[in-house]
């Protein structure tokens, strides 16, 4: 394929990415205001309420047309979409540094001293981007523990139903292992609604990218560019804590609420949270 119409079709391919990107945020945004609702409510409610919320939001994203069309459908769609057009973006620049040896001091350098010398530049460095990998790493883990696991029908889980997995389980997990638990609920909620907040940005802002800008639009200029306006990026950050506080608020009036359950029952969430490499270990 002729050098121009291989760039003209990884430009075409990176615009479609993006508006799929786009197209799934709304879907993904739908669900985490039902999904961070039911913590919110333990501010007034405690875990009572939380559970009552929770249930009800179980009636959208865990139906059988709910959770794989509304739900891990968006959700793949999007982090796929997401890790292609960046890989689209960024690897013009890696061949060529394979490619065509650098000049350094009047010196010709390796072509592979060279890719390493621009891959830092390859790496995620805008918030956008910090926080969506935070996400790829924790999801995963937090779905296995709070949706896969409970379905284990031998021992000692047993096959959680529904409204036996209520926010007494979040509380187990929070009084149990404390650290481990807020370490992984802080830095989700807060990598999740951080990203939403700058994503919400770049959605406003990219109504219609054309090809020429859509390396400058991948993300926002890296944290650390003297050059970006700290207001803007502050103001967003700021947003988001608001945003998060009633989360992790939420979750310490369950972590102070007192955990009223049967000792099989306490036996049978033991062994969810144990499923995990997170916390297998005392």
């Amino acid at each position: 394929m002729d050098p121009a119409d291989s760039r003209s079709f990884r430009h075409k391919l990176i615009k479609i990415l993006t508006k799929t990107s786009h197209i799934s945020a709304p879907f993904i945004t739908t669900f985490l205001l039902i999904h961070l609702s039911a913590p919110v409510m333990a501010n007034v409610g405690g875990s009572s309420l939380s559970s009552q919320v929770m249930l009800l939001g179980r009636e959208y994203y865990q139906t059988a047309l709910g959770e794989p069309y509304l739900v891990l459908g968006p959700l793949a769609v999007h982090a796929l979409s997401g890790i292609v057009r960046r890989a689209l973006i960024i690897y013009p620049k890696l061949k060529k540094s394979l490619s065509s040896p650098a000049e350094k001091t009047g010196h010709s350098i390796s072509p592979l001293s060279n890719f390493f010398r621009r891959l830092p530049a390859a790496l995620p460095s805008s918030t956008l981007q910090l926080t969506a990998y935070s996400v790829l790493l924790l999801l995963p883990i937090h779905f296995g523990i709070h949706r896969l696991a409970p379905t284990e029908s031998s021992p000692p889980v047993l096959s959680l139903g529904p409204s036996e997995l209520d926010y007494s389980f979040v509380q187990y997990g929070l009084q149990n292992w404390p650290i481990r638990t807020w370490t992984m609920y802080t830095v989700l909620v807060g990598a999740t609604i951080l990203h939403a907040v700058e994503g919400a940005r770049v959605l406003v802002g990219s109504s219609t990218p054309t090809p020429s800008s859509l390396e400058s639009q991948s993300a926002e200029k890296p944290w650390n560019d003297p050059k970006t306006p700290m207001s803007p990026r502050l103001r967003r950050k700021v947003l988001a804590a608001a945003l998060a506080l009633p989360v992790l608020s939420g979750l310490y009036f369950l972590y102070t609420e007192p955990l009223y359950i049967f000792t099989g029952m306490a036996k049978r969430l033991a062994g969810v949270y144990r499923s995990s490499w997170i916390y297998c270990s005392h």
